[in-house]
């Protein structure tokens, strides 16, 4: 199952250090052109996933609260088996964030942020 919130950049940089797996997709528009990026984390490690298709399933489960991870997690398991992920360093995770924190003053940044969670 899965739980989807939207933050702000300073809000998700507290909430995803405390969390075992999520998915998290930032979009803004800068003077040159969108950023769209999305990030994997499981366990201790992120991912970036460079793959039009979550964007685009994202943007189809976009009205939902709450849901099926199996909406979401195959779509996460195809990137990683085409390859269109870079494992990145949490610190690294943070610095963006931070910079997208103060860019949203002056430029909405939505977050979206699909947080998984297994029932026993």
């Amino acid at each position: 199952m899965f739980y989807r919130h939207t933050l702000k950049p300073h809000e998700l940089a507290l909430v995803i250090p405390n969390t075992n797996e999520c998915l998290f997709a930032i979009h803004t528009k800068l003077t040159a052109r969108n950023y769209d990026v999305a990030v994997y984390k499981y366990g201790q490690e992120y991912f970036v996933l460079d793959d039009a298709r979550i964007f685009k399933q994202i943007q189809g489960i976009d009205q939902e609260s709450q849901g099926d991870e199996e909406e979401l997690l195959p779509y996460v398991e195809e990137a990683f088996e085409d390859n269109c992920y870079t494992l990145v360093e949490e610190k690294l995770v943070e610095l963006e964030l931070n910079i997208l924190a103060t860019m949203s003053i002056s430029s909405p940044v939505q977050v979206k942020y699909y947080e998984f969670i297994d029932f026993i």
